[in-house]
This record gives structure tokens, sequence and C-alpha cells, in this order.
């Protein structure tokens, strides 16, 4: 049966006042994907072309509040079990409560299962998955994630199945499965429900994380297995159409909002000393309490509507934090 597709009341998009910074962790302690590093290389690609920052890390101990900070959103790759302790948990509690932007992409519904904050965060935790074939996912919402998508679209991935309903998290759901295009050869760990349409991929606009104050939107894919899936260009444009939306909610410090995010201030200059005026016929004026490298060819984010104007982008490369946090 074909479900009809929704359109899902969206905020206007924000203006970034300079590229919103991301860290993708993609720690594992339990299965490991061997697309990993294929997702990560994908992310480095195609970062530039969608004006976001990325950095990568493993190491748990970036999890704390003067780390995040620095960060408008964290994305979750394929992680697995309980990839940050107690204390960790509690940073990135701090940092949702913050403003911070969550999204997670496939097996990042399978850690954190003890961290409550993190349930609201991510929607639903994974319970179990048939074996790896075919099926046809259905597009039921407009949404930037989905509007790459087609409205029928059938590739080879693992169907998850939740312990919860995200829609109970205030979840919208943007892609289903039909049921009928694979075989459910597995079985629940749990006498674990969920209500049909089958949920694939959310959003949730507004997530409680029991603070006062807007919380940054959230985003999760459970698409994301294979090696092929993080190469495929409807499958890329889904993940960063899904980020960049969490990320124009406008909670964090790239759009001149909130606690956390990246610190860089833009102004543009009408002389060529980059100095003064708002004009955008000049240079670019940078100020940061960060060390700040510029790219010569930073190119302008573009205006939601020509009644706003356009500021010039400030693309920073930032030293990189201890352990293995890089930036490429």
């Amino acid at each position: 049966m074909r479900l009809p597709v929704l359109a899902l009341a969206l905020a206007p998009l924000s203006v970034a006042l300079t590229n919103p910074r991301v860290l993708v962790y993609t720690r594992t302690l339990g299965y490991r994907h061997d697309s990993i590093p294929t997702a990560i290389e994908t992310l480095h690609t195609h970062g530039p072309a969608n004006n976001i920052e990325f950095e990568f890390t493993e190491d748990p101990m970036q999890f704390t509040d003067g780390t995040l900070s620095r960060f408008d959103g964290l994305l979750f790759v394929s992680t697995s079990e309980e990839v940050l302790d107690g204390t960790q948990q509690d940073a990135l509690a701090r940092y949702l409560r913050s403003g911070g932007v969550y999204a997670g992409v496939h097996s990042a519904s399978a850690c954190l299962y003890n961290d409550s904050v993190y349930l609201h965060a991510v929607g639903a935790y994974f319970d179990y998955h048939p074996s790896l074939q075919p099926a046809t996912f259905l597009r039921v919402a407009t949404h930037p994630a989905t509007d790459p998508v087609p409205d029928r679209w059938r590739f080879a991935e693992e169907v998850y199945y939740w312990r919860q309903d995200p829609r109970d998290q205030g979840a919208a759901v943007l892609l289903t499965v039909e049921e009928g295009s694979y075989v459910n050869d597995a079985g629940s760990s749990g006498n674990y429900t969920f209500r049909a349409p089958h949920p694939i991929a959310w959003c949730i606009e507004n997530p409680t994380y029991g603070q006062e104050g807007r919380a940054g939107r959230s985003f999760y894919t459970s698409l994301g297995h294979t090696n092929e899936t993080w190469t495929d260009e409807t499958f890329i444009a889904h993940v960063f159409g899904g980020l960049k939306w969490a990320l124009d909610g406008a909670t964090t410090r790239a759009y001149g909002a909130g606690l956390v995010g990246n610190n860089v201030t833009v102004a543009t200059s009408s002389s060529a000393s980059g100095m003064g005026g708002t004009g955008g016929a000049g240079g670019t004026a940078a100020t940061t309490s960060e060390s700040v490298a510029r790219s010569s060819s930073a190119a302008p984010v573009a205006s939601p509507s020509s009644s706003a104007p356009s500021l010039g982008v400030a693309r920073a490369a930032v030293a990189a934090a201890a352990g293995l946090l890089t930036i490429l």
C-alpha cells in the first residue's frame, strides 16, 4: 500500500553567520561497520560544498563541556554499545540542553541504552534487524532529508526494528518501509512494539531534555549499513538534508544564538581592507577567540529570501583537539 506524502510545517530556514561546525563520533564497543571509513571520507568530501566543517573522533575524552561547546552539531555514525561513560554522558546532556544539535545515522540508535537524554535525542533504540536484503523504502513527508529521495526507493539495507516508537519522543516520520518488500527473518530481543507505519527516518523539532529554553533539533536515519550506500548520491543528499535542517533550527553560535557552536563572527565590508560597513562587495572580517585559517575561496551563504542580506562565509580550519580528534 502506498502511503500519502505529508507536508511538514517547517520553520523558515535561517542564514548562518559562519559555517556550522559538526563533530562526527564513530566509536564502537560492539559491532563495527566496515562502512565507517567510507562514511568519514564521504562527509569529509561533501562538507565544503554544504558549508559544514566536520571534525572526526572516536575518543570519548572529547565529550567535555569545553570541547563540545565548539560544535554546533554532533553526528553519531554507526556507533555501538556504551560509547560514553557517565561523566561524558552528563557533558552530552548539558550540550544538548544548551541548544546543541544532534543527528544520528544507522546504528547510532544502538548505543547508550542507559542514557535517557540520548533517547530523547535519537528518538528510539535499536531492537533487531532482518538479514541484509533489498527492501523498498517509502517517502512519507516533504522535508529537506526526503527532497532527494524518490517516492519508492529500493536497495539492499538492514530494516531496523525498535524498542520504542520515536513518535512518543515527538518525532515526525520521514521515511517508512513497505512491509511486503522484504522478509522478516529475525525476531525481537524483547517484548517491544511500535506503531505503523514502520519508522525508518525521522526528525524532532523540539526534543525534550528537561531544560528551559529551546533545544536544538534532531534528525535520525536508520539507513547507511553498506559502503555502497555511503557512496550513493541519493543517500548522501538524504543525510546532508537532514543534518542541515537540524542545524538550520538556529540554536547555536554559527547562527548568532545559543551557548555552543562555532564562535567565529563574520562582518561583510564595503572596503578593500575589510574594515567597517556591511556591504557585500568587499571582503570579510572574522573575529574569534580561536586561531583561524581563512580560505580565500569562501562563498557567500545563499539567503532564503530576496529581502535577506547575503553574508560572507568564513571557512575555518581549527587546530585539532587532543586524542583522536582530527579535522580533515
